[in-house]
């Protein structure tokens, strides 16, 4: 039994949007490392370089979110809200524990508290609460 024309239209476009998505993040991160590593390792910290660096992440990070935002478009109504509302979930519980982190050093619990690390928070609860919600709504 064949699949109706437009579900295989969209199933080919989200792989599509989905493999973009995977090669920009893929630069983006390469690119973060060039940037963070770079100037100790590789040219050290000449200013022009660093900047050339600054410029490639700059320009990967626009084109990973550009592609996050064709991603998005090309999901079904199911898939795009999981993932909104993931992200809306994923802001509220970054925002609450950015606070809580950044007051760490304040109240004498941490000498620091380096911003980067909050990435660890985002990072970790998005792809749970993607996974969460849909499981939650698939297994109705």
């Amino acid at each position: 039994m064949s699949q109706p024309k437009e579900t295989t239209n969209l199933a080919r476009e989200l792989r599509s949007t989905t493999r973009k998505l995977f090669l920009f993040t893929g630069a983006w991160l390469a690119s973060t490392a060039l940037l963070t590593f770079g100037p100790r390792i590789w040219w050290g910290y000449d200013v022009l370089a660093t900047g050339i660096a600054i410029g490639v992440n700059l320009f990967a990070g626009a084109m990973m979110l550009f592609a996050f935002f064709r991603h998005l478009k090309s999901m079904d109504e199911l898939q795009r809200q999981t993932h909104l509302e993931a992200m809306a979930l994923t802001l509220g519980i970054t925002m609450i524990l950015t606070v809580i982190y950044g007051s760490l050093p304040t109240v004498q619990l941490l000498t620091e508290s380096p911003p980067a690390n909050i990435l660890f928070v985002m990072g970790i609860t998005y792809p749970l609460t993607v996974i969460s919600l849909w499981l939650s709504r698939t297994s109705e």
